[in-house]
């Protein structure tokens, strides 16, 4: 573990801010934990997303939804990825790296059944995983507009959720009520949706017919909270990084964009971009 936390206080203070849209999650092991259901579908969306809001580039990640009538898994495809290279090497002491910065650190199981979604986020650097439970709801206006999408016929609709307006495009040929992340409420699969102010877009890659188990990971350690108390943290942790590193127990030395280690004034006012899909 003492390498581990080496490695990792090691990216940070070599991180210039000036490039650091956000912290990437760390690679682990995964470990098969309980089946919860069976999909009937995997779907990948490329999901384009801006860190902060202003910046004119856009970040990238592949978010992969197994897709079933009772249950939806939805995840980073490029982080599974990432943590199935380590999983599977032979070398139990292989090196931990760091993936890509963007993609998305959050794991969602939606039961279609009663609403609720089991939200799982990575912290960074060797934090816990923390888990909450969440009961959104969508109040869909839908629109006569049509388009066809990787040969589906889909239909427009548009609601307000949580600080945003939003866009979907959903097809009644696949008619399970999700999308990737926690969306979902419309009556068919969303295939395409993005946020009005343009800085969340996730657009459908490929979707198969695939009847799979869809398994509940294994994390070693994982901190239940409320939605309230993630949502503090989380902010939290973006606008007053160091501060929270510290109250975990967690030691970081940031540098700026020349290289340069940040004086103890400038550590404690350092921020972290922050651009959350859920505003509220």
């Amino acid at each position: 573990m003492r390498n581990l936390f080496l490695l990792l206080l090691t990216f940070v203070s070599m991180s210039p801010l000036g490039l650091l849209a956000q912290f990437p999650a760390i690679q682990m092991r995964l470990q098969a934990g309980k089946i919860l259901g069976k999909s009937e579908y995997f779907v990948d969306y490329t999901y384009r997303h801006k860190t902060p809001a202003e910046s004119k580039d856009f970040q990238e990640d592949i978010i992969r939804v197994e897709l079933g009538k009772a249950l939806v898994k939805s995840y980073s495809y490029r982080l599974w990825q990432a943590d199935s290279a380590l999983t599977h090497d032979a070398n139990k002491y292989a090196q931990i790296k760091i993936p890509d910065e963007g993609l998305s650190p959050f794991c969602y199981y939606r039961d279609l059944t009663n609403g609720t979604t089991q939200v799982y986020y990575r912290t960074p650097l060797s934090g816990p995983t923390l888990k909450y439970t969440d009961t959104p709801t969508f109040s869909w206006t839908l629109t006569g507009e049509k388009k066809v999408i990787s040969g589906y016929e889909a239909q427009r609709a548009t609601c307000q959720f949580r600080g945003r307006s939003y866009e979907a495009w959903f097809t009644p040929s696949i008619p399970i009520s999700a999308g990737p992340n926690f969306f979902g409420g419309l009556p068919g699969l969303i295939l395409e949706l993005h946020s009005m102010d343009g800085t969340h877009h996730f657009v459908l890659d490929a979707l198969c017919q695939r009847s799979a188990d869809i398994v509940e990971w294994k994390i070693r350690l994982v901190k239940s909270v409320s939605r309230a108390q993630f949502r503090d943290y989380y902010q939290r942790l973006h606008k007053h990084p160091i501060q929270t590193f510290e109250a975990n127990g967690q030691r970081v030395y940031p540098r700026d964009a020349q290289g340069k280690f940040l004086t103890a004034g400038e550590t404690l006012s350092w921020t972290i971009p922050f651009n959350p899909i859920e505003l509220e």
